[in-house]
C-alpha cells in the first residue's frame, strides 16, 4: 500500500518543532531537539516515511545530522517530556488518534544509537549550499510499540527545526 492510500485512510501523521532545538549527543538520555517515540503497548508500528532537519542557525563548526534509534524496545515511558503536537497529514487537523508521541525534550528509556547520516552541514552554507538535511525514508525505519528515534549529530550541536511523517499500521 502506497503513502497516498494510507493518508487517505487516516493512518499518516507528522510532527515539527514549533521553534528552533538544540539537538542533544547521541550519549546521553536527555534528548533535546526532536523525538519520535512509539508507547509500549501501543498495537501499532510507527513506518517513518520523511525526516528532515533544517537549520536555523549557521553551524560554527562542520556538522553531521543524523536520525538516531532507541537500542531496543523498553516499556519504560519517556519522561520529563516538552511534547509536541501531533497532526494528521490529511489535513484533519490535531490527531488525539495519533499513537506516535513528539516531543522536543525527553528523557529516553535507553540510548539510540546512529541509525542514518541524513546530512552534512558546512560552516560556509552561501557558498555551499543550503542547511537542510533530509531522507525520504519510505519505511526503510520502522519504531515497534517502546522505540523512539531522535535527531543526533557528530562534532558541533546544531540548533533548528525537525519535521517527520510518518504511518501508523496495526501489529
Amino acid at each position: 500500500m502506497n503513502i497516498s492510500d494510507l493518508n487517505a485512510q487516516g493512518l499518516v501523521f507528522t510532527a515539527a518543532n514549533q521553534a528552533a532545538a538544540t539537538v542533544t549527543l547521541i550519549n546521553t538520555s536527555t534528548a533535546t531537539g526532536f523525538i519520535l517515540s512509539n508507547p509500549w503497548g501501543s498495537g501499532k508500528k510507527l513506518v517513518l516515511w520523511d525526516i528532515a532537519f533544517n537549520y536555523t542557525t549557521v553551524p560554527v563548526a562542520t556538522a553531521i545530522v543524523f536520525l538516531a534509534c532507541s537500542i531496543a524496545p523498553s516499556a519504560t515511558a519517556h519522561a520529563t517530556v516538552t511534547a509536541l503536537n501531533v497532526y494528521g497529514a490529511d489535513g484533519r487537523g490535531a490527531a488525539a488518534s495519533a499513537v506516535g508521541k513528539a516531543y522536543n525534550a525527553s528523557t529516553t528509556p535507553n540510548l539510540p544509537v546512529y541509525t542514518r547520516a541524513l546530512g552534512y552541514a558546512p560552516t560556509t552554507p552561501a557558498t555551499t549550499g543550503g542547511l537542510t538535511v533530509s531522507a525520504f525514508l519510505e519505511g526503510s525505519v520502522i519504531l515497534i510499540p517502546g522505540t523512539y528515534a531522535q535527531i543526533s549529530y557528530i562534532t558541533t550541536a546544531p540548533v533548528g527545526i525537525t519535521n517527520a511523517i510518518w504511518a501508523e499500521i496495526p501489529v
